[in-house]
């Protein structure tokens, strides 16, 4: 209980807790909205958060941007396909509601008072193609590119990129850029030699950084987020941790934090809107609440994605729920990268086929990764082992496509990826091996299974039809399959050697946490409103459980955080 204001250290409006797309925005919003004194803390010494390691898409169907692209789209066909695609007993009413309602009048508002800018990504379509009120694109948007000299002196505090996310490790390309290099589209050969060029005579810049001066994908959403929050003199302080809510009558006034070793008292006079993250850093609570096996070292999360202010939101009465979830994806750790990489597109291209230790395939490779690794987790509750997974391909699909962090093999051949990347190809991380038999002995895989799957596989691509799983059947799967041929998501195994890349079910995000009205406000164990405390994002139980389309996360995250800023202080009319 605190009594005596002079205990507190600082005073505003409202304190932020996270530097993510949703933190953020909350941050910007509360500010715009009536000149609210807005702090932004963030845990790491980093901002951005899991947003900037992300593809930084957002998925507002009915959106204005594709309004102007001629697009037709309505609040009830994206309430039907949510319906349709989401369990019952996840299916929110209120809070899809009041998402599908507010979230183009968050992409509209800040765009209209912010840096903000996207674009509409026209041939992006829904996840699930047979289901009423999808489309077939315009309702994802992509954080348009910007230069990092508009992050002035942040410019090094912006949280590195997610290595799917910038090609070689340098090149910062958009999404229809990286798509064209994936599926080697017509004209991406011109497309990237200007993208290498761009960068390379950039001499000045390159002098000094490794990454480059154009920012795309969740990198250019952050950096355009925290430009405009400079613009505003909204404090962003690094290095700052929430250990505890300050209670006053019942009401969340304020944080303790840590900041620099510091033990700091932040008042609030509105309150507190938390946009943390989860929790997937934290081994203790992944096994608390996560489907074993689990490994911190499997998920793309920061570091500082421990679930901190979500223990202290407990701790006060907060009603957590879908703790056991997360953003599920297979990932792939190549031994000389830092972070995890999500494994997604190469699954799509013909000839990449994704078996376990028994050599057996066990859903469509192309559909969504959520979709792909709930079967995962539904096959492993059922006794099967999953820990690694195998993405088998030969000699022609290592020569045209790219696998992970492996580069297609026209470009970048084995001796010079060995030479490059002496630890690659040691039997753990990347196998190759002159048969099917011998790549499942180094591997460990049940070559008996292994050899059986392959000449099914080979069956399915002389004939165009998978019978076993049906991937290639619908737009999804195709969109980033290899169009030249009558199947894009079918090929061959067939030409040695042979490949093994391991991969593993992790997750992008944890997605279990504070429950939320259509508010944000965060609900005690009484199913009523903590007065004062707010949250947004991945701290929250995840609003589009079976991740309808691209951009399914930080899309709710943004939009309530708006919604959070716009209640909590008094702005409810845009």
């Amino acid at each position: 209980m605190i009594t005596n204001q002079n205990q507190f250290d600082k005073t505003v409006d409202v304190l932020v807790v996270g530097s993510g797309c949703g933190g953020l925005t909350a941050a910007l919003t509360a500010n715009i909205s009536n000149g609210s004194k807005v702090l932004v803390i963030e845990k790491s010494n980093l901002i951005g958060g899991t947003s900037a390691t992300s593809g930084g898409v957002i998925w507002i169907p009915n959106n204005h941007h594709a309004e102007q692209a001629g697009a037709v789209d309505s609040t009830k066909e994206a309430k039907d396909y949510l319906r349709a695609t989401i369990p019952d007993d996840e299916f929110n009413e209120p809070m899809i509601d009041s998402y599908l309602e507010n979230g183009p009048k968050m992409v509209k508002f800040m765009e209209d008072h912010t840096d903000v800018s996207y674009t509409s990504l026209e041939h992006y379509p829904d996840y699930f193609q047979d289901a009423p009120g999808v489309k077939l694109g315009n309702r994802a948007l992509e954080p348009s590119p910007v230069s990092a000299d508009t992050l002035e002196d942040d410019v090094d505090n912006l949280h590195p990129s997610g290595p799917q996310t910038i090609l070689f490790g340098r090149y910062g390309v958009n999404f229809e850029e990286s798509h064209a290099f994936t599926t080697q589209s017509p004209g991406w050969l011109k497309l990237f030699l200007k993208i290498f060029f761009q960068y390379w005579l950039d001499i000045p810049w390159r002098i000094k950084r490794k990454r480059s001066r154009r920012l795309a994908f969740g990198a250019a959403s952050v950096a355009r987020l925290i430009t405009s929050a400079k613009k505003r003199n909204i404090p962003i302080w690094r290095s700052a941790e929430l250990k505890e809510y300050l209670i006053e009558n019942n009401k969340v006034v304020g944080a303790l934090i840590i900041k620099d070793g510091q033990i700091l008292r932040i008042r609030t006079t509105r309150g507190v809107i938390v946009a943390s993250g989860g929790f997937g850093q934290n081994q203790s609570m992944r096994e608390e609440y996560l489907p074993k096996p689990t490994n911190a070292d499997w998920g793309c999360e920061p570091k500082t994605n421990t679930g901190d202010p979500i223990k202290a939101a407990e701790a006060i009465g907060a009603q957590l729920k879908f703790m056991d979830k997360a953003w599920w994806v297979t990932t792939v750790k190549a031994p000389d990268e830092e972070f995890p990489r999500l494994s997604e597109v190469e699954k799509s291209m013909p000839g990449n086929y994704t078996v376990n230790k028994s050599g057996k395939r066990f859903a469509n490779e192309s559909q969504n990764y959520l979709t792909f690794m709930l079967e995962v987790l539904k096959k492993q509750k059922q006794g099967e082992s999953f820990t690694p997974m195998y993405m088998v391909f030969d000699s022609n699909h290592r020569k045209n496509y790219p696998v992970g962090p492996l580069m297609p093999g026209k470009f970048f051949p084995d001796p010079l990826v060995k030479f490059v990347h002496k630890n690659w190809f040691n039997n753990d991380f990347i196998t190759r091996a002159s048969s099917i038999e011998e790549l499942a002995t180094k591997t460990g895989i049940n070559p008996e299974g292994l050899i059986n799957t392959i000449d099914r596989v080979n069956n399915f691509s002389e004939t165009g039809k998978d019978l076993d799983f049906q991937r290639g059947d619908n737009e999804r799967d195709r969109f980033s399959g290899d169009h030249s041929l009558i199947n894009p998501c079918l090929g061959p195994v067939n030409q040695a050697p042979y490949y093994a890349m391991r991969i593993d079910p992790g997750e992008f995000a944890t997605c279990g946490g504070m429950v939320i009205n259509r508010f944000g406000q965060v609900m005690n164990r009484d199913n009523e409103p903590i007065d004062g405390l707010y949250a947004s994002g991945n701290c929250t139980p995840a609003l589009l459980t079976t991740y309808p389309g691209p951009g399914a996360t930080i899309g709710p995250a943004m939009t309530y955080g708006y919604i959070a800023a716009k209640h909590l202080t008094g702005s409810n009319k845009i």
